[in-house]
């Protein structure tokens, strides 16, 4: 297989590079404990916030509700999560952890500190820092710009439609 020159990919080809490397090993790794990655995250969401709806917990893992509607499924019949109705709401689901799923948070971890160390391996602590507020900025950047766009589809949209009455 021909290895390409990083240093001369552009910036964003790097980071889909870099993306796709860090999702690969963590994949190998959540394997090791017959997991995936976004069995993970549900996992590590609902331990820390406890109940919630499937649509609170797209939201913030930042995916559509009916993205994890077949993970959650799987996880139910797997004995990881439990879906109840809110009390006060009865057509609300609640997702809570089953005692499966909470004995899981520690593989997560140990996967999470040690993907960390792989991926940090021989920056100062400076750096990583710098890294996570550069990656921190990138993201609003492109929240900001997400928001902007939309409105400006939707006065093209309107100027087209107006156009062809």
């Amino acid at each position: 297989m021909m290895q390409c020159d990083l240093e001369t990919v552009p910036s964003l080809g790097l980071m889909g590079i870099v993306v796709h490397k860090i999702k690969n090993r963590a994949k190998e790794m959540y394997q090791e404990y017959d997991m995936n990655g976004s069995q993970a995250s549900i996992l590590f969401t609902l331990y820390q916030r406890d109940a919630m709806s499937q649509k609170d917990l797209a939201a913030l893992l930042k995916v559509t509700p009916p993205s994890i509607t077949s993970s959650i499924q799987k996880m139910e019949r797997e004995g990881y999560l439990t879906r109840r109705p809110d009390e006060a709401d009865q057509r609300v689901m609640r997702l809570t952890l089953a005692e499966k799923g909470r004995s899981c948070i520690q593989n997560i971890r140990t996967v999470a500190a040690q993907m960390e160390e792989l991926m940090f391996r021989g920056m100062r602590e400076e750096e990583t820092q710098m890294l996570r507020r550069m990656l921190l900025q990138i993201y609003e950047n492109l929240e900001q710009d997400s928001g902007q766009n939309k409105d400006k589809t939707r006065q093209k949209g309107k100027a087209g439609h107006e156009k062809s009455i």
